[in-house]
Formats: structure tokens, sequence, C-alpha cells
């Protein structure tokens, strides 16, 4: 048997598939056909989420802990749905349940304003759960996510000033290429130069030696 907080967190949950194939598989009735439904404008409901059987367990025990510590002394909104699910078994029909439960309770003090306003209370104290969850998400978020964020940024302004860097070398690399290859001409132009130079020297050199030699050959032969 489902207690009123697990109908009441199904209503708006979808079973991950292996818990929802099992379910159905436990189903003995088959739904109503699309096709019998009477036609009528769609409510804008929440969209349903997905939940394991475990974590629908887990609220299910959260909310129920949740209405026992703001329960006040006498039968209410809470009494009446936890004796609605004793009664479950017993009386299949709800709309009868209803009415057997509240009478039984009645006689305990229960009355309708009671329960109204019980039910008002229960809510209150659900919506300031919701308060305090979101604020310790919110907290957690600036926590855990915040500054996550922060050193994304900061990489990803690092990563771009590193990039600039690069872009700066590689034209200082290029540039440095073509001075290279412009002072490679130079020396192969001085080089041919220089070389040029001492081709010439060396054979003026070889010529003037060679001369030398002649005359001092000459000077033996004709100067006694």
């Amino acid at each position: 048997m489902s207690s009123f907080f697990r109908k009441a967190i199904s209503l708006f949950v979808i079973l991950d598939e292996k818990d929802a194939t099992a379910k159905n598989a436990q189903q003995s009735v088959a739904p109503e056909p699309v096709a019998a439904q009477p036609a009528s404008k769609p409510k804008a409901t929440p969209q349903p989420a997905p939940m394991s059987d475990a974590d629908l367990s887990k609220f299910e025990k959260h909310f129920e802990r949740l209405f026992e510590q703001a329960n006040l002394p006498g039968p209410d909104y809470f009494e009446f749905w936890k004796t609605m699910d004793t009664l479950e078994a017993h009386i299949s029909d709800e709309e009868a349940r209803m009415k057997a439960v509240f009478a039984s309770l009645k006689i305990q003090g229960l009355s309708k304003p009671i329960l109204i306003e019980s039910a008002g209370k229960y809510k209150e104290t659900i919506l300031q759960d919701k308060a305090n969850f979101e604020s310790v998400v919110q907290k957690k978020s600036e926590a855990e996510i915040a500054g996550r964020r922060d050193l994304i940024q900061k990489l990803q302004q690092e990563s771009e000033a590193k990039t600039q860097q690069i872009e700066q070398l590689k034209k200082e690399i290029a540039a440095a290429i073509q001075q290279i290859e412009s002072l490679n001409q130079e020396i192969a132009g001085e080089q041919g130069k220089i070389e040029a130079a001492q081709r010439g020297y060396l054979a003026a050199c070889t010529a003037m030696v060679s001369k030398i030699d002649s005359d001092v050959e000459r000077f033996h032969q004709i100067i006694e």
C-alpha cells in the first residue's frame, strides 16, 4: 500500500525505465484507451520529473518527518490522511473512505474547518522547507559552482592572453626568419666579393713572383 506522501509525489514524477517496467508488470488493470477519454482543454501542469524508486522513497520519508515535526495535538490533516492510508485496503472507494475517516475523527474533535486550516499549515510548512532547501542549494552553488566558474573565466583569460602571446611570437619568429634569409643573402654577397678579391690578389701575386723570377733569371744571363 502506498502512503499519502508517495501517492502525492508520484503525481509529478516519472520512475526510471527499470522501475517503471517493474511497476507496469505488476498492474493487472489496463488503462482506459485514449479514444474513450472525453475531449477537454489541457491544463498547464508541471512537467513530470524522472526519479528512481530510491529517490521517491527518500523524499517520501523526508516529508513524513516534516509533517511529524509540524504535527499538533489532536486530529488534523495529517492524521486524516494516515487513517486514509490505513483504511485503503478495506475501503477502496476514496470518497467513501474520506467520509468514513472524517466521521471517525470527528468524534476525536476534527471538524471541516480544522481539516482545511491544518492542510494550509502543512502547505506553509512545505513551502518553508522549500525556501530553506533553495537557500542551501544557492549557498552550495555559490561555494562550489561559482568558484569553478571564476576559475573557468580566469583560465579563459589566461588562454586568450597566451594565444595573443603565441601570435606575437609567431610574428617575431617570422620576422627573425626573414632577417636570417636577408643576412644569409648579404653573407653570400660579401663572401663572393671576398673570394673574387682573393682570386684577383693571388693571381696578381703569382704574376709578380713569376715576373721577379723571370727578371732574376735574365739578370744572371745578361748582366756580367
